[in-house]
């Protein structure tokens, strides 16, 4: 089942996995068009609910946004009252954990070293910039199907601990050091215990420090009398014993001044990385290939078409600043030449800056409706469009283009279709507005051509030259001197309000809801207007007609996606 967007961006797609210290989920950014790993951490809150410190916040915050080859990139890092989130780029590979567990083997010398290599440069890096790890495992280690290795999950340590990065806690039992597990003050040393606790367990299989509580855990490190590698697999070099259990000493004055110390010390008792790394491809590339196909997650038509929202807005524009031209060229009568170039003119206009081609298209009608009604009836025609240019179109986004189609819609027998469409893109706001405008519009064009009342009808000469039916049938602005027409304003604004915020959710189901709800919405606004004027008939079929169309327009509609929401 679809769920509700992630801080109002992120489609959540498939669960990666849930670990000790909060869940992965596989995510789709609907903004910028991308997937995206997110991990969610509860916060530590107080008796009161409150988190118990910023502090540990501020600190893992910093250490998540560190930009290194070999540790994945966090694209943000946010919060809610009680969950963190890291919003991190997608990596399609394995964690050491999953290569470990499907592989059911250790790794050979050069795989070894090719893991050393990069999680001893994301470490060192780490350290330069004055932040500890405090969780290297299998799990934070991941490998890609290129042979890429990346830690994750710098900073989340010091988050789920005790809030202080230079303090003890929030590690894993088997690659925690002694201090960390006595929760003493920490350096860069205990990141290396965890190293080589890490290298222990790839090159041999096992790992001996593994423990389900603190006591049994510090056992395992301060008194256990551990195999040398060499001794648990045969086939290793001697050279790995030593520089390995020096890493591995319990007290950390035994241990290697750095990480990359002991990385230079043990490195040439291993294999070749970049043997190693092509290793990890191969071996990586096999085993991935069913999870990534099961973790692709779908995503709807409208998420995948935002990466094309630019140019079909623009599109969209100058198509509709096209028809309002030949609108306006339709009365004019201009020469065949003449008029061409000024379409012309005006689509290269709207799709370069669709408000500006918008702008041309509104005043060619502008100044058609003055010349055919008279100025005096065509001055609350130009407050309209220019409040509707200035609120809506001067932007030339989706949503400013739905009033100016919205004849079209009715002419299809969709003509209740627009507050769905609006409030299935933009914001409550917007959406009202837009749909004010197209009921208002609708009730004009339907009106214009003397279509009996509910004027949800539109015939299709009204599209191609407004003008003849216009001045056929007097005055087209008289039908708003009588309430109906504003009572289904007000509730086309409402049906656009509340659609929107339906789908706000971004999920089907909530854009289903919110389609129910507009289209009752509608349904009672001409229910109302029947009820004070014996003139108009809610058994009208006509309403019927656009009612079933718009539903069966926006099930389609919702059937290809659930809302994207790019719209502000």
């Amino acid at each position: 089942m679809e769920q509700r967007l992630i801080l109002d961006r992120y489609r959540p797609l498939a669960e990666l996995g849930e670990g000790g210290h909060g869940s992965v989920v596989l995510a789709y950014d609907t903004r910028m068009a991308r997937r995206v790993a997110i991990k969610r951490l509860p916060l530590p809150l107080d008796a009161y609910g409150s988190v118990k410190t910023r502090r540990g916040l501020q600190e893992a915050r910093m250490a998540a946004l560190l930009n290194h080859p070999n540790i994945v990139t966090v694209h943000e890092w946010d919060t809610d009252s009680d969950e963190a989130f890291l919003i991190m780029e997608h990596l399609d590979g394995l964690s050491l954990a999953e290569l470990l567990d499907q592989t059911e083997g250790p790794l050979d010398l050069d795989e070894a070293a090719a893991v050393l290599e990069a999680v001893a440069s994301a470490l060192e890096f780490a350290h330069d910039n004055g932040v500890l790890h405090l969780d290297i495992k299998p799990e934070n280690v991941i490998v890609t199907r290129d042979g890429r290795v990346k830690v994750t999950d710098f900073g989340v340590a010091a988050l789920t601990g005790h809030g202080d990065s230079a303090a003890g806690g929030g590690g894993t039992f088997g690659y925690m050091p002694l201090e960390q597990l006595l929760n003493d003050p920490v350096d860069e040393r205990a990141d290396q215990w965890a190293l080589a606790s890490l290298l222990y367990e790839l090159i041999t299989g096992t790992n001996p420090f593994r423990a389900t509580d603190v006591e049994s855990a510090v056992m395992n490190v301060d008194l256990m009398d551990i195999p040398r590698p060499s001794d648990v697999r045969r086939r290793l070099p001697a050279g790995l014993d030593q520089p390995l259990m020096t890493a591995l000493a319990p007290r950390r004055a035994a241990r290697y001044g750095s990480v990359p110390e002991f990385v230079a010390e043990i490195l040439p008792h291993l294999g070749d990385p970049i043997a190693g790394r092509e290793s990890l491809e191969a071996v990586v590339d096999a085993l991935a290939e069913d999870w990534a196909e099961e973790a692709r997650g779908e995503v709807g038509l409208w998420d995948r078409l935002v990466t094309r929202s630019t140019a079909l807005r623009r599109a969209g524009a100058a198509a509709t600043s096209v028809w309002l031209a030949w609108l306006a060229g339709s009365y004019f009568e201009l020469g065949t030449s003449a008029f061409v170039a000024a379409l012309a003119i005006v689509a290269a206009v709207g799709a370069a800056a669709p408000g500006l081609g918008l702008a041309m298209g509104l005043l060619g009608v502008l100044a058609a409706t003055g010349l055919s009604l008279g100025w005096a009836l065509a001055t609350p025609v130009a407050l309209t469009l220019a409040a509707y240019w200035w609120l809506l179109g001067r932007e030339g986004r989706a949503h400013s283009l739905v009033p100016l189609v919205a004849p079209v819609l009715a002419w299809a027998r969709l003509g209740m279709s627009p507050p769905m469409l609006a409030g299935f893109c933009v914001r409550p706001r917007l959406a009202a507005a837009a749909s004010a405008l197209s009921a208002a519009v609708v009730v004009l064009a339907s009106s214009g051509t003397a279509s009996p009342k509910p004027y949800l009808s539109v015939p299709l000469e009204y599209l191609a030259d407004p003008w003849t039916s216009t001045l056929a049938h007097g005055n087209p602005l008289a039908v708003f001197l009588s309430p109906g027409p504003w009572v289904v304003i007000a509730s086309w604004a409402a049906a656009g309000a509340a659609m929107s915020a339906a789908s706000a959710g971004a999920t089907r189901i909530s854009a289903i809801v919110g389609v129910a709800a507009a289209l009752t919405l509608q349904l009672g606004g001409y229910l109302a207007w029947s009820s004070f004027d014996p003139s108009f008939a809610m058994d009208d079929p006509s309403i019927l007609w656009h009612a079933a169309g718009s539903l069966i327009l926006m099930t389609l509609v919702v059937a290809l996606g659930p809302p994207a929401r790019a719209e502000t």
